[in-house]
């Protein structure tokens, strides 16, 4: 009996701390929103943080700490806040989880994260299909991951066909020598006939070719004779046959 007389009041004060600790975050929440409201977002970012840090369950903490964050420009600590908060979503609404998930789209949408922030807009029309906003940003984010991928298909091919003349470059072609080798053996078909007709003949020593140059000489004078010769014989024989002439003196 004295034991459960014990936890019952242990059970009292730790209801009590919770409830202090409660009460205490509530404040740092109303002093945030305060802060937010009068666009003052470093001293509202001050007043979430410690309200998250003394209730790390609290989702709306986390939420309106990543809504200060947002308006600093700082999107990629707010896309992880808000994502946090979604986590979290145990004790939200739907229509509070469907303002989580838009702001995340928004944030990654600021990130160039294209696809990422087409699943978030898709996940916050789940629990808000009639968002028009949401909708319009869900086709916003769609045009630029399409932009996106064209623009990456482009530059692929860019690469590519850079690549490509860069590797022409350092290994050119044998098609353009091809003519080139073609004159080459133009020019080198002349040798080729003049070694077809057989090597030179081998040039003879002078004396041969002065007893060469000698025999021909006695050679023609020998036919020279031969024929004066018969030209002799046959005017000889032509004499004979003619008759003879008489002389015939002028007056």
């Amino acid at each position: 009996m004295m034991l459960k007389v014990q936890a019952f009041y242990l059970l009292l004060a730790l209801g009590a701390v919770q409830s202090a600790a409660a009460q205490e975050t509530h404040g740092f929440l109303r002093k945030g929103d305060r802060a937010y409201d009068r666009d003052q977002y470093k001293e509202a970012e001050q007043q979430y943080r410690n309200a998250a840090d003394r209730d790390v369950r609290s989702p709306k903490a986390v939420y309106n700490l990543g809504n200060t964050l947002y308006q600093q420009g700082k999107f990629e600590e707010a896309g992880q806040r808000y994502h946090q908060s979604a986590a979290r979503g145990e004790t939200l609404t739907r229509s509070e989880k469907a303002d989580t998930w838009h702001n995340q789209g928004n944030a990654l949408l600021k990130q160039r994260k294209y696809q990422d922030a087409v699943k978030a807009y898709e996940q916050s029309l789940r629990y808000r299909p009639a968002d028009q906003e949401t909708k319009m940003n869900l086709q916003m984010a769609k045009k630029k991951l399409q932009e996106e991928q064209k623009q990456q298909q482009e530059q692929q091919q860019k690469n590519q066909q850079q690549q490509e003349n860069q590797n022409q470059q350092q290994n050119p072609s044998q098609q353009p020598n091809q003519p080139q080798q073609k004159d080459k053996n133009q020019r080198q078909n002349p040798e080729h006939q003049e070694n077809q007709q057989g090597p030179p003949q081998p040039q003879q020593p002078a004396q041969q070719q002065q007893m060469k140059k000698e025999e021909a000489k006695r050679l023609l004078e020998t036919a020279i004779g031969n024929e004066d010769r018969k030209n002799a014989r046959k005017y000889r024989a032509a004499e004979q046959s003619k008759p003879e002439k008489r002389s015939k003196k002028d007056w």
